[in-house]
């Protein structure tokens, strides 16, 4: 999956290079106010300056300042020069992690918009640039399009997922939900309990970030992540069903090397032993 680059692989970047002379070009609003005028554009200016044409109107809701977001992108400067572009299944952006210029801008679209961004470099690579690839004090064009929001999620989410598949779970007290396909015949499982367990584990869009083998994975429920542990209790071994994690039984607002921030979790179990 292809990011774009963040204002900490900036710093990073622009320090090895700090010996090398980077061209400057020394542009500001009004030159991309000059160019919307020149290109007849009806463009919307934000209260920091980024200047933004929707083409057209997607469906759903809007990102936040913290969402993933996938976008199909082409960026170019004033004098129609591209820079940067994505394949055409599009980038997805971590917009805490963008230059603040590029968040500013995506959040006015929604899902499977399109249209056009142009940021001031205050907004976008500064006076420095990037040696060899943005000129200092460039303004950036973007043509974009919305592919996929992924905002942070609640158990407003779960509770819409279940409505939306025609599903009953029980809810506990910390808010897990869970299903019980089959309870099992054997021990009660325990938060001490050492389990042999089948999972997959997916997003509520139905994409898979984790599964183990079809005999299981052992795992002592003291390590696990809060929500999983409480969610196999309600099972003794032989059991089966789903549960479905609200984000702070789960990775939280930090997320994972493979878990988004503030997303929740939906694994499918099969208890295949117990030790307690």
């Amino acid at each position: 999956m292809k990011y774009f680059i963040s204002l900490l692989l900036l710093v990073s970047f622009i320090s090895c290079n700090k010996d090398e002379e980077n061209e400057y070009l020394g542009q500001t609003e009004d030159d991309i106010i000059q160019y919307i005028e020149d290109n007849n554009l009806d463009a919307t200016r934000t209260k920091n300056g980024v200047y933004y044409v929707i083409d057209e109107e997607g469906e759903g809701s809007f990102p936040f300042e913290d969402a993933y977001v996938t976008v199909k992108y082409t960026g170019y400067f004033l004098d129609g020069k591209e820079f940067d572009a994505s394949g055409t299944n599009g980038a997805m952006f971590d917009l805490l992690a963008v230059i603040p210029g590029f968040s500013e801008g995506i959040v006015n679209f929604n899902n499977g918009s399109s249209g056009t961004m142009f940021i001031p470099p205050s907004l976008g690579y500064g006076a420095s640039g990037v040696n060899g690839f943005i000129p200092g004090g460039a303004v950036l064009i973007f043509d974009v399009e919305v592919v996929k929001i992924t905002n942070p999620q609640t158990e407003v989410d779960i509770i819409d997922y279940l409505e939306t598949n025609n599903l009953e779970a029980e809810r506990s007290d910390t808010g897990l939900y869970y299903i019980i396909e089959e309870p099992g015949t054997g021990d009660p499982i325990t938060e001490s309990s050492i389990v042999t367990v089948a999972y997959t584990g997916y997003f509520l869009d139905g994409v898979e970030f984790d599964a183990s083998s079809n005999s299981g994975v052992q795992f002592s429920l003291q390590n696990l992540i809060s929500g999983f542990k409480e969610g196999l209790t309600y099972f003794k071994e032989g059991g089966k069903g789903t549960l479905l994690l609200p984000p702070e039984l789960a990775y939280g607002d930090e997320g994972s090397a493979t878990v988004p921030r503030s997303a929740v979790l939906i694994f499918e179990v099969d208890v295949k032993s117990l030790d307690n």
